[in-house]
């Protein structure tokens, strides 16, 4: 199979996780990918080991992020390695790196002194909490980054104590926004033969991830989220949502008629509660009712009950529930990566199929410097050696502009997506420059127009509509009336992407199918998001957020051992399924700009959230499947060591990264701590050491022991809600929040797009479409 990105050569030069799995997915779609490591040392993240666990003197970690690439070793202080690098520069198509601000100024490889090697180059940047910002020598750490940002009140019920995502969130999703970046701007290049900067941050990437939140509390009175007191699974929605134990386990119950769920429960009791407003005004009375009722059955007797009456629903899952079941069989989402004569190495596959084939591509992480000989040989690295020209921009026409144009200009989306996942998508294609028309029935249109957070409207739309539909126009059609169908026909001619995320038929019937539309526009790439995949047991299940949450393991990562499966308190499988989903957009049209071709890019909703999981579900499989085991105490990822977590202050809460506890115990005057300097004991007495850590910090404020730890250049950070965030120099400086002008002459405020290019932020002004406001534009 040959995929988009066969030709392009990325250079690398980051560490961890958030810049690495920019460039895993790069490789993923077909580029060369070479990490440059410094002599003798390499990566630090070769040393990250999760549970303690190895693979050949390497991290597992490690090996997951870094598969399909090779290793080149360079001492950037020894002049004649400097060289090399810089002759390899001159060959190569795209450069990553995150390290802090300033780091590769000083030593002579900013983006200025790039360009001048190669001007075609796209460089992309992973920062902190962006470059110019007070915030500029903060670590930039996942956890961190989590607690500024406001996620942490999200989580959890109402009393709990601030709960972090327990995965790397943050890191994960910058490194989407990344490849997103460096994609969009190949693409550019390929019509201006000039490449760019890209510039994510984690903290604007975290805070994008909560865009749909935000937008709510931003033009809802300021009010801060409010958790529910029982079983909340999101802050901003109305009961029963959420997570409730079983006579057995646990069962998700997502959205449906009320009216339904009180014949399926057969409870007279929520009766009483006929005002529709009442499901988020009283959810946690509704919910302790409807927790009572579930609590008498098994699992199996209210799924039996409740889809007969079409309740979404689904069972809570761990892991390995999950890879036993069909539906996971079906998806074939595992690869193995062993290295030549050692034992098998299992991790999970890139999430994004192109055509009708699943990516498989299963090259082994290198050993440090592995390739180093045979690229300076094939590069000429000894000799001198000139830039080829990517043969695609000698193929397209240049094009000269007084100003940057925007990556995806002269680009026409079609969005006929609803709710979430593939609305998102269209998104961030219009914030990317594209010309993106909603697509809706004349008849209500988009479901998600009435899809209310907090009971709050604008202009008589969901906040959450207004969110994910701003800066597109929108038409209706009528598809089951014959002159919809001409006009859809008309529509379909002129586009470049059409964008889908109905349950596997739907389409067909409403002759928006990939070969209905490919019938009509043979070079279109046409991009599906389905729940679970387009065959097996589930794949006509409905394909919503906490139900596939609920299914692929993740609920057993959130918060403490001892409590219920715990959801993510945002939807993070709409989100990250729609940005996968760009990724393969973005790929494809770099594609067809070469090739002429069409393409046909799918993503699901489960095998994106398995992805976001992919470092620890990685160490699971690797680790005799041994379920994970959160902490018993500030829990913050089942895998890490103490003393990573957040912990109760005098006077509010501070997050604590990776430190040495011996250390710690030092700067904090804990000298209970010296006791552990066994680092074999930091994770497996991490109950032990986080109690005395917890103990100790309850005695003085958040700022007296950041004053001890910062200056010790410790990884923490004070955790803010949106409010205090929002107060801070740093986030003003971001300059995140951005108003869009709605048609009644007011203001709806939201967050922009979270990727920066050449020094520009996008933003735009332009609301999210009535129903069918743009029919006489398209159809006149």
């Amino acid at each position: 199979m040959s995929l988009p990105l066969n030709g392009v050569v990325v250079l690398d030069f980051s560490q961890y996780l958030a810049g690495p799995s920019a460039a895993l997915r790069l490789a993923d779609l077909g580029a060369r990918v070479i990490k440059i490591e410094r002599t003798g040392q390499g990566d630090n993240c070769r040393n990250l080991k999760l549970h303690n666990l190895e693979y050949m003197g390497d991290s597992v970690l490690f090996q997951t992020i870094n598969r399909n690439k090779e290793s080149f070793c360079a001492d950037l202080k020894s002049s004649e390695d400097f060289k090399k690098v810089k002759k390899l520069i001159e060959q190569a198509d795209v450069l990553i790196e995150n390290f802090r601000p300033g780091a590769m100024e000083k030593i002579g490889l900013s983006y200025n002194a790039v360009k001048e090697l190669n001007p075609q180059l796209v460089y992309g940047t992973v920062t902190g909490y962006g470059s110019i910002t007070p915030w500029i020598k903060k670590p930039g750490q996942d956890l961190l980054a989590q607690s500024l940002s406001g996620l942490t009140w999200l989580n959890g019920n109402k009393d709990q104590d601030p709960l972090p995502f327990a995965l790397s969130v943050a890191d994960s999703y910058a490194g989407i926004h990344l490849a997103e970046g460096i994609l969009s701007c190949l693409f550019r290049r390929t019509r201006t033969q000039k490449g760019g900067k890209v510039e994510v941050s984690l903290l604007e990437s975290v805070l994008d991830l909560q865009f749909e939140v935000i937008s709510t509390y931003l033009n809802d009175g300021g009010k801060p989220p409010k958790r529910s007191a029982y079983n909340n699974a999101h802050a901003y929605l109305s009961a029963p949502y959420g997570v409730y134990e079983t006579r057995n386990g646990f069962i998700a119950l997502a959205m449906g008629s009320s009216k339904d769920l009180i014949e399926a429960l057969q409870s007279e009791s929520l009766k009483k509660y006929s005002n529709p407003e009442d499901w988020f005004t009283k959810r946690d009375e509704i919910k302790r009712i409807v927790g009572e009722i579930l609590l008498r059955e098994t699992t199996e007797h209210w799924l039996e009950k409740l889809e007969a009456h079409s309740y979404w629903c689904a069972p809570v899952q761990k892991w390995n529930d999950l890879i036993q079941t069909e539906a996971f069989k079906a998806l074939d989402f595992l690869i193995d990566i062993k290295r030549p004569g050692g034992k098998p190495l299992y991790t999970s596959r890139c999430p994004i199929t192109l055509g009708q084939k699943v990516n498989r591509s299963s090259k082994w992480a290198p050993q440090l410097g592995e390739n180093t000989h045979s690229i300076e040989e094939e590069f000429h690295l000894l000799s001198n050696v000139s830039k080829t020209v990517d043969s695609r921009i000698l193929k397209t026409k240049t094009v000269h502009e007084e100003k940057k144009m925007k990556p995806l200009e002269g680009i026409t989306v079609l969005d006929f997506g609803q709710f979430l996942s593939a609305p998102s998508t269209g998104l961030r294609l219009a914030d990317l420059g594209a010309l993106v028309i909603k697509v809706e029935n004349p008849y209500g249109g988009d479901i998600c127009r009435h899809l209310y957070i907090s009971n709050c409207k604008i202009d008589e739309d969901s906040t959450l509509f207004h969110a994910i539909n701003r800066n597109k126009d929108g038409v209706s059609l009528d598809l089951k009336n014959p002159n919809g169908k001409q006009r859809l026909h008309s529509l379909i001619e002129k586009a470049d992407v059409a964008l889908v995320n109905f349950r596997p038929g739907v389409a067909e019937k409403l002759g928006i199918d990939y070969d209905s539309v490919r019938k009509i526009k043979k070079d279109i790439v046409y991009a599906e998001i389905t729940g679970y995949g387009k065959k097996g047991p589930l794949s006509k299940k409905p394909g919503q957020d906490l139900l596939v949450q609920s299914l692929s393991g993740i609920m057993h990562l959130n918060g403490n051992l001892h409590q219920p499966p715990t959801p993510f308190g945002l939807s993070v499988a709409d989100l990250f399924a729609g940005q996968h989903l760009t990724q393969g957009i973005l790929a494809a049209l770099y594609h067809r700009s070469s090739s002429g071709r069409g393409e046909y890019v799918h993503v699901s909703l489960l095998e994106s959230i398995l992805d976001l999981q992919f470092e620890v579900f990685t160490t699971y499989l690797n680790d005799g499947r041994q379920a994970p085991i959160r902490s018993s105490i500030n829990n913050a990822n089942a895998y890490i060591s103490a003393p990573y977590g957040i912990y109760k202050t005098l006077d509010g809460y501070l997050a604590i990264s990776m430190v040495p506890p011996p250390f710690l115990g030092e700067l904090i005057e804990c000298s209970f701590l010296t006791h552990y300097a066994d680092e074999t004991q930091w994770f497996s007495k991490r109950d032990e050491i986080k109690k005395i850590i917890a103990q100790c910090l309850l005695k003085k404020e958040t700022s007296y022991w950041l004053s001890k730890l910062e200056v010790a250049d410790v990884w923490c950070s004070e955790v803010l809600s949106w409010e205090k965030l929002f107060q801070t120099e740093g986030f003003k400086t971001l300059d995140m929040i951005q108003n869009v002008k709605l048609q009644n002459d007011s203001f709806f405020k939201t967050t922009r797009c979270p990727i920066t290019f050449d020094g520009q932020r996008y933003t735009s002004p332009k609301p999210a479409p009535k129903i069918g406001q743009d029919n006489e534009k398209y159809f006149s």
